[in-house]
């Protein structure tokens, strides 16, 4: 029963960072239209811009963190392994669980502060000093919460890794 739940939890993890990953999509889609947008009103039609810039970057930051989860789960995050290539299977099994405990340590780590700084921009309303000026609560909402996903998927990244040790010892 326990397992079965475990599983589908991870299963529920899985499926919300593949609908973030979508949205992170068309975020930077978002983005490449607002400043493709500001060249063209700027340069051409000769109209000052005051928010264009600020919004791409914030749509970057939001699809970088919300995105990073899927990515993990996808094995799309840089991976230097030319050295590692040349290490035993098994050693390089047992560092993989290692680095990815590490990796999680720290996900929570930044994490954890990323809504402490959130839930201080939000109780003390922190604006960007822009001309335009919006809620910083917003922008320092996909720290944190990027991070937590992340985190939740290195702990299902992890336990498939100690299944997968715990099978082979087992001989199945």
């Amino acid at each position: 029963m326990t397992m079965k739940f475990l599983r589908g939890l991870m299963q529920k993890i899985e499926n919300l960072n593949r609908t973030l990953y979508y949205i992170s999509s068309l975020a930077i889609l978002l983005s490449a239209f607002i400043l493709t947008y500001e060249v063209i009103v700027r340069y051409v039609l000769r109209v000052p811009t005051i928010w264009e810039i600020e919004s791409s970057v914030y749509l970057t930051v939001m699809a970088t963190y919300l995105g990073a989860a899927y990515g993990l789960k996808d094995g799309a995050h840089i991976n230097i392994d030319m050295i590692t290539r040349l290490l035993p299977k098994g050693f390089t099994e047992k560092l993989s669980l290692v680095t990815s405990t590490i990796a999680l340590v720290f996900c929570l780590l930044l994490a954890w502060k990323g809504w402490v700084m959130w839930w201080e921009a939000t109780a003390k309303g922190w604006r960007s000093e822009s001309l335009w000026g919006p809620p910083l609560t917003v922008p320092y909402f996909f720290l944190p919460l990027g991070m937590t996903l992340l985190s939740l998927q290195y702990v299902v990244l992890i336990s498939g890794l100690i299944t997968e040790r715990g099978e082979k010892s087992h001989g199945s």
